[in-house]
């Protein structure tokens, strides 16, 4: 998404300036203007070559963890954020995160704020990221929030990673069968074939299935790669528009597990980074604006803007949830028992840290039932295959005998 720098006066004239994230100049405007900001200037920051190249690579989550954390340590031990920045970028052994490093302590030794020198690179470090280093920095509380703030990003982190491992034995054993099923069919099969024609042997039903499948593959596989490219590269087109990323999402909330286990990552990353803007003293309506990005469901997140400018005209977050059921019940009763003790900060992590659990557990349910299904599948496939090339050889034999 487009980053944008601008200067603007709030509602008592005085003069601010900072980035926003926005799909085009006329949201940027309407986003500030949400704020109570009055936009003076307004310019897209193109970005060098360098961040281009830091968009496309990327830093590793592990690298941002590590960063935020000992950034946290050197700042509440005192240490200049200038000269903080310059021990980190000689400690860390990722180019792209030194590189980065030295760019952001030019930044900060040019006048900058933190917050905006971090604006630069919007693909490391998100609109959250920014918008809590924003309020650490005002509340001069910005070891405090950064501590906090690695705390999320390390559970984010875990929570990924353990999808991330359940689905790598699928994933090879998916992988081994397409390779051996690809094998028999294009050097295997035609080998067999050209063995009983010169027979003359009558086939059965399903060898002539496996050997017209193995022909058309030998001899159209040029279109089969074609048709492959089209659809990757069909899917890369449509996944790059808003329409075609929201159509994407809601089929894959609609699977039948593993929507369920997004759904509840979506509410983990939700309460739980809700709750480290509301603890960091960031308005409520500011807040729901900010984490609404970190949603991906469309459902979910037009409910979150909806309670934003619902809680804006002086009613409660938690008597919107009630009125919608994209938001659980745990969630909505949590609010409201937040709402009242001054505590919703608290009563959010509870929740986070609660659909963390069972998160976690799902995922782990589904490795479990995975590898048995996948088991049964592959079992399935070389059954047929071993059928198929064993009866004509069995009806040879006879005939012989």
């Amino acid at each position: 998404m487009p980053v944008f720098a601008y200067k603007a006066r709030d509602n008592f004239g005085k003069q601010r300036a900072g980035t926003v994230d926005a799909k085009s100049q006329p949201s940027a405007v309407a986003l500030l203007k949400e704020q109570g900001l009055f936009v003076i200037s307004l310019e897209e920051q193109r970005s060098p070559v360098f961040d281009k190249l830091l968009n496309l690579r990327g830093v590793p989550e592990t690298e941002v963890v590590t960063f935020t954390r000992q950034l946290s340590t050197m700042v509440s031990s005192g240490l200049p954020i200038s000269r903080a920045l310059e021990v980190l970028a000689d400690q860390t052994t990722d180019r792209n995160m030194r590189k980065m490093m030295l760019e952001i302590l030019r930044a900060v030794e040019g006048g900058s704020s933190l917050s905006d020198a971090f604006g630069k690179y919007g693909a490391v470090f998100s609109a959250t990221y920014r918008s809590l280093v924003k309020a650490g920095e005002g509340s001069g509380k910005l070891d405090v929030i950064l501590n906090r703030l690695a705390d999320t990003l390390e559970a984010q982190r875990e929570l990924k990673s353990s999808f991330r491992s359940a689905m790598i034995y699928p994933a090879i054993v998916f992988f081994a069968m397409v390779v051996v099923l690809v094998i028999m069919i294009v050097f295997v099969v035609p080998r067999l074939a050209a063995m009983y024609a010169s027979l003359n042997v009558e086939l059965p039903t399903i060898t002539k299935g496996m050997i017209a499948m193995s022909d058309f593959v030998s001899g159209y596989w040029y279109i089969l790669l074609l048709l492959i490219g089209f659809a990757v590269v069909g899917f890369r087109i449509v996944s790059q528009s808003e329409t075609g990323r929201d159509y994407i999402t809601r089929l894959v909330f609609a699977l039948p597990v593993f929507g369920r286990i997004n759904r509840q990552k979506e509410i983990t990353e939700f309460a739980g980074t809700l709750s480290l803007l509301v603890a960091s003293a960031i308005p409520i309506v500011e807040a729901l604006t900010i984490v609404s990005k970190v949603v991906q469901e469309p459902v979910f997140r037009r409910g979150i803007l909806e309670s934003a400018k619902y809680v804006e005209r002086g009613n409660s977050l938690s008597e919107y949830m009630k009125s919608n059921k994209a938001f659980p019940p745990l969630l909505v009763s949590m609010a409201s028992v937040g709402e009242e003790t001054g505590q919703l900060d608290a009563a959010l992590q509870r929740v986070a840290d609660y659909f963390a659990g069972e998160t976690a557990r799902s995922v782990k349910g589904l490795s479990s039932a995975l590898e048995p299904i996948i088991l049964i599948i592959l079992g399935g496939m070389v059954g047929l295959l071993i059928v198929s090339i064993i009866t004509p050889i069995y009806k040879i034999t006879n005939s012989i005998s």
